[in-house]
């Protein structure tokens, strides 16, 4: 690689053929990723915070528009499931449900089929698992905020 590289963030300049100034480089980016990752957390989280406040999982802000995604992830108890064939479901259409593959995944749209039948609602439901999946914001400006924002990039190093 020719040339020197400017770092985003610290502007640092750094000479491609001095591995000692790459690594220190790098050291830096790596510590400055840590610190934008925590920051991430607490913004998303506030905005998580609002989000629920407001009953939705997306927020239209001026400006602005927060998207967010996560909270639980749901999975299944595979062997509670197979309950189904012994209370009457038909073995095709368990198959049908459980699809195999490296593990069993469960086909929401068939679930909700199954539920009009009260035994096989409990026995889904029973298997049904919520866990905690982290959240995830995505943020969408508007095209007049957008050419608000200040230029950044390579072009603004001069």
């Amino acid at each position: 690689m020719s040339g020197e590289l400017i770092v985003p963030g610290t502007g640092e300049v750094v000479a491609p053929d001095d591995p000692a100034q790459v690594a220190r480089a790098l050291d830096g980016v790596l510590e400055l990723a840590r610190q934008l990752n925590e920051v991430r957390g607490v913004l998303t989280a506030l905005l998580v915070e609002e989000a629920q406040r407001q009953g939705t999982k997306t927020l239209h802000l001026p400006g602005v528009t927060a998207t967010l995604s996560g909270g639980t992830r749901l999975k299944w108890d595979v062997e509670k499931l197979r309950e189904l064939e012994g209370a009457g479901l038909p073995h095709e259409r368990l198959n049908a449900f459980l699809r195999p593959a490296v593990t069993y995944r469960p086909d929401g749209n068939v679930a909700r089929q199954l539920r009009a039948n009260p035994e096989y609602a409990r026995i889904i439901e029973a298997a049904r698992i919520e866990e905690p999946a982290p959240w995830r914001a995505t943020v969408k400006l508007t095209a007049i905020e957008h050419a608000a924002l200040p230029a950044t990039g390579p072009e603004q190093a001069e």
